[in-house]
């Protein structure tokens, strides 16, 4: 079941979406709040596998909200608003849908129903690459030269659209593959998906830290920390050998 905050300004609104949800098998609402500082805060505690956002509310910006906490929470965020023009930012911000109001039930239903698929595709992981696949360097070109990356060398990967960024000791490197593609021809003993766009390589985890009783970030051994999503974090902690307990 998904654990969904709603957050707008407007009483009718959030009753409307929370009455919605109420109803669904899949869902479950563990709070509602109509302004910037009570809406950080129930994230935070919280920790929602969706958060029902709108752009206004009451003493700041949705946009602001989600930027400002998207390290900090693993979670869908579904923008409500009737301003078109902040649909590139939200999307920007790895938003999960941009609902217009007035909006249908049918557009919620929707929402639930594409992060109900996602997440479902993680749970039937594809079959690990034979060892013939594995990639053990990528050629990364960039203007007038091609840089041949050792994998082993990456400490962790995020996913950009049909981009991914190699972070490897002291450097950032721009490659142009779809995450997804590229976890394909990874070593599945070395790399691991922690996030929807996010891979890291456990070689470099220094320590898994936990924020209100639940797992939610990695950090590495350059200090970098990166987000875990919930529907990954299984698999995460079976191959650091960690009770999920």
């Amino acid at each position: 079941m998904y654990r969904c905050i709603v957050i707008d300004d407007e009483a009718l609104a959030r009753e409307r979406i929370t009455h919605y949800l109420s109803q669904s098998s899949l869902c479950e609402v563990v709070a509602q709040a109509s302004n910037y500082a009570s809406a950080k805060q129930l994230i935070l505690e919280q920790q929602p596998d969706i958060c029902f956002l709108d752009i206004q509310i009451i003493g700041g910006s949705g946009v602001e909200l989600a930027r400002e906490l998207k390290n900090c929470v693993s979670c869908h965020w579904v923008f409500t608003t009737a301003y078109s023009e902040h649909a590139l930012t939200a999307f920007e911000l790895d938003a999960t849908d941009y609902l217009l109001k007035p909006f249908e039930d049918s557009r919620i239903a929707q929402v639930i129903a594409k992060i109900h698929k996602a997440n479902k595709s993680v749970l039937s992981a594809p079959s690990a690459p034979s060892a013939s696949r594995v990639r053990r360097q990528l050629p990364v070109k960039s203007v007038g030269s091609v840089t041949f990356i050792n994998t082993q060398d990456i400490m962790w990967v995020k996913g950009s659209a049909n981009y991914v960024e190699l972070y490897c000791e002291g450097k950032m490197h721009l490659h142009r593959e779809t995450l997804s593609a590229l976890e394909q021809t990874l070593d599945p003993k070395q790399f691991i998906r922690v996030h929807r766009s996010a891979i890291v390589n456990i070689e470099y985890v220094r320590s898994l830290n936990s924020e209100l009783g639940r797992f939610s970030l990695l950090q590495l051994d350059n200090g970098e920390e990166v987000k875990i999503g919930q529907s990954y974090k299984a698999q995460l902690l079976s191959a650091l050998g960690v009770d999920a307990d």
